[in-house]
């Protein structure tokens, strides 16, 4: 059984000739006419008494025609709403992030753009856990966009020629511990503690926080030890004020923190890491609504140089 069968019978059913119906079904009559005796094959009883013009519903059909009618107002309703969910779900800006910069970034980041995106509905994933697994999202069309931090001495992984980036902005990666009670840091990197330093970061080369190298290389004399890991940056927060161990936090999430004196510095500024806020696609996708998006992006770089070189002539302003 067709659908379009049961359209065919309420059309003639309302129309009561098989001529007229089939124009308004588009279909010659005859093929109508075979539509109709193949919808009462599968029904198993005659629906329409030809023998009279208006031709008129047989008892089957009467029994048949307020059924047809539910079954064709279901389907109907079913298509609009999965045609409704598929273009809400073709319409939203899928972006993968980390838990931090979901909280710290993306709000003010989000809402700048309004003024030049159609897209208002978007989905934000931070539950890909490493940085591997975001650009495996990325490469398997599971997000339209990667957003995170990237240590400048790091790059792009290996497989960089399927992904392209721009640089949206920079934050600093503050090393902040609870203060004893005297005011002073619980942990102060330069004094070279001999103790193994509780962490609250994975250090292994999986992890989305460009902090493992900065440690390695900067602190190699020094023994840390990871004792918790959460891609939220707030909860990391939280933990360091409580005095589980030392984070490196961004600055922008822990400015207020190092003010009131709920945290204080472990090391000197000059041991902050300097990370770039790249977003990242990847090349193998062109979909019209990400190339529009990207190009907002574009513009806005074009715009940033621009002002850039005006405030710094002279100076090349190049990719990082």
């Amino acid at each position: 059984m067709e659908i379009k069968w049961l359209i065919d019978f309420l059309v003639l059913s309302a129309e009561g000739n098989f001529r007229i119906a089939a124009g308004q079904r588009n279909v010659s009559q005859p093929a109508f006419s075979r539509r109709i005796k193949a919808l009462e094959v599968w029904v198993g009883a005659p629906l329409i008494d030809r023998s009279c013009q208006p031709s008129h519903l047989t008892e089957a059909g009467k029994l048949f025609l307020p059924v047809a009618q539910k079954i064709v107002d279901l389907a109907e309703a079913a298509k609009a709403e999965v045609q409704t969910h598929v273009l809400e779900e073709t319409a939203r800006m899928r972006f993968s992030t980390l838990g931090t910069l979901s909280q710290i970034f993306m709000p003010a980041w989000l809402k700048s753009l309004q003024p030049f995106i159609d897209a208002n509905q978007f989905v934000v994933k931070t539950e890909y856990g490493t940085i591997a697994n975001y650009f495996s999202a990325l490469e398997d069309n599971s997000v339209d966009f990667f957003i995170s931090y990237l240590d400048t001495n790091t790059g792009l992984p290996s497989d960089a020629e399927i992904f392209t980036s721009l640089t949206l902005g920079t934050e600093s990666l503050v090393p902040v511990a609870s203060p004893n009670k005297d005011g002073t840091p619980r942990w102060w990197l330069p004094d070279k503690p001999e103790p193994p330093i509780p962490c609250l970061h994975t250090l292994s080369d999986h992890s989305p926080w460009p902090i493992k190298n900065h440690m390695e290389g900067r602190y190699s004399d020094l023994t840390f030890k990871s004792v918790y890991d959460s891609s939220t940056g707030t909860t990391l927060k939280e933990m360091a004020i409580e005095g589980f161990g030392l984070a490196w936090m961004p600055l922008t999430l822990v400015k207020d923190d190092l003010t009131n004196g709920r945290l204080v510095r472990a090391a000197e500024p000059a041991d902050d890491i300097r990370v770039d806020i790249k977003i990242y696609r990847c090349l193998k996708y062109n979909e019209p609504r990400v190339e529009k998006f990207w190009n907002v992006l574009l513009q806005q770089e074009t715009r940033l140089r621009a002002g850039i070189s005006r405030r710094k002539p002279g100076v090349n302003s190049g990719n990082k």
